[in-house]
């Protein structure tokens, strides 16, 4: 006879074993479906790839982007974990519109492919404003930085511009007031020199003056006694020339006094120097003995006339 604690666990052992069995049925029939939604999925896509030219899973899951994970669940049929970009992306490499791709993966809406083409341009439109706004936004910094330079030159332009006018005027000015001051020194240049003009005219006519009262005082025994001797050797034709020798007295103290020096001695004889001495023919050379026919004068080195000098002497 069976004791009824066994029998209790027998039947609660018999009741494990059937929901086991019905849940390994379910799981059974399950995967038998999705094994189905799978072959099929694998088939159309497999059929696909052959028509693309693709060869390998591998393949379209790197060219279309997708992660092991997501291109497992594309070939299971199952598109609901993938975005917008990468439907499109998917069914670009397949070579189907993105409403193809959905209604052979069984997503099949009447406005569904529709809608999402308005959302790929949307997209696209969206992608191109993008593109346009980064442009503008580029030609814009471009242009404020190429502002921000020109002003900047602008700016140094200008300030150069105010320096240089600066300098210009203060230039102006000082070169105003140097020649302000120039013309006042010529003009007084000007009064002192005609100042000394007639100041050196009066000094000339009174040093002339003066010369020549000098001069008269100095030659007045002479002047006094020239013309009575003119007188004398026309009366007395045969009169002595020593007795004229006393009148030009006076002229020797005249040239002593200037500090004028006789070069030689009249009818002296000399060695020829062509520094102090003027020769009456040319081919009395430097060194000839000569004779002074005129002495000549001079004031310290100044040669004032040379001596005239010959070979010979006058027939006495």
């Amino acid at each position: 006879m069976v004791e009824e604690p066994n029998l209790f666990w027998f039947g609660l052992v018999l009741w494990l074993g059937g929901t086991v069995y019905l849940l390994g049925l379910l799981g059974a029939r399950n995967r038998a479906r999705e094994d189905f939604a799978q072959e099929i999925s694998d088939s159309l896509l497999s059929d696909r790839l052959k028509r693309v030219g693709i060869s390998h899973w591998n393949t379209l899951q790197r060219k279309a982007g997708l992660t092991p994970k997501q291109m497992e669940r594309v070939r299971q049929g199952k598109l609901e974990g993938l975005t917008l970009k990468e439907l499109n992306q998917l069914a670009r490499i397949l070579n189907w519109s993105l409403e193809e791709l959905l209604q052979n993966y069984g997503y099949s809406f009447p406005s569904l492919g529709e809608a999402f083409q308005e959302i790929a341009r949307l997209h696209q439109k969206y992608g191109e404003l993008q593109q346009e706004r980064i442009k503008v936004e580029q030609e814009s910094r471009e242009y404020q930085s190429t502002l921000a330079e020109a002003s900047q030159q602008i700016e140094l332009l200008e300030e150069r511009y105010e320096n240089l006018e600066r300098d210009k005027q203060k230039k102006i000015d000082r070169l105003s007031l140097e020649l302000q001051d120039a013309s006042n020194r010529i003009e007084q240049l000007e009064k002192q020199c005609l100042r000394l003009r007639a100041e050196l005219q009066d000094n000339l006519e009174r040093i002339k003056g003066d010369i020549r009262e000098e001069t008269f005082e100095q030659l007045q025994t002479l002047m006094m006694n020239f013309p009575t001797a003119c007188v004398m050797a026309e009366a007395k034709p045969n009169l002595p020339a020593r007795n004229f020798i006393a009148l030009f007295t006076p002229l020797n103290n005249l040239l002593q006094e200037w500090g004028y020096e006789s070069i030689g001695t009249a009818w002296e004889q000399v060695i020829f120097d062509p520094q102090i001495h003027q020769a009456d023919s040319d081919d009395i050379q430097e060194g000839d003995l000569v004779f002074v026919r005129f002495v000549g004068y001079r004031s310290g080195d100044l040669i004032l006339c040379p001596a005239k000098v010959s070979r010979s002497l006058p027939n006495k």
